[in-house]
């Protein structure tokens, strides 16, 4: 009587996976480690979820990506190469940013302020730069440049979910 009862409470269970939508007896989705992520997949998602994407600021884009491969050595590793062999590539970006039109969402004039102010504060870390400043005066310069980007950023959307 014991098997016949086994039998037919597997037989239950059986019939309950059967019927289970698929969803739910599939895995989940494993995300990958930190080290392996697309900033570039990661920042346009973000901009997707603030509705950014939609007009776009490729200009301050470009400057992005010039902030991150100058400012994640720096913070990171403590190496400064980066920023002293970019820092003319910089204020050229930051002028491109300062002269191009930001997304509805960044005109406001707190925002239009930092757009304008972006090339003269790039100039500081440039000329600190040129002028072969200590590692530490430098990586400060590059922070503080690296909050004040971050106004910009975080108005038109690409750096919501993501700090860089």
């Amino acid at each position: 009587m014991t098997s016949i009862r086994l039998t037919a409470t597997a037989a239950a269970l059986a019939s309950l996976f059967a019927t289970a939508p698929l969803a739910a007896q599939a895995k989940p989705p494993v995300a990958k480690p930190a080290a392996e992520m697309d900033h570039s997949k990661m920042m346009d998602h973000s901009k997707m979820a603030t509705g950014a994407k939609a007009e776009g600021w490729k200009e301050l884009d470009a400057y992005h990506m010039l902030m991150m491969a100058t400012w994640h050595p720096a913070k990171d590793k403590n190496d400064l190469a980066p920023i002293r062999a970019k820092a003319t590539e910089m204020v050229a970006s930051a002028k491109l940013v300062a002269a191009s039109k930001g997304p509805m969402a960044c005109q406001k004039p707190e925002l239009l302020k930092a757009q304008a102010g972006l090339p003269v504060e790039t100039e500081k870390v440039a000329a600190m730069v040129a002028a072969k400043a200590a590692e530490a005066d430098l990586k400060a310069g590059l922070k503080v440049l690296h909050d004040r980007f971050d106004v910009l950023e975080e108005c038109a959307g690409s750096g919501a979910g993501m700090k860089h």
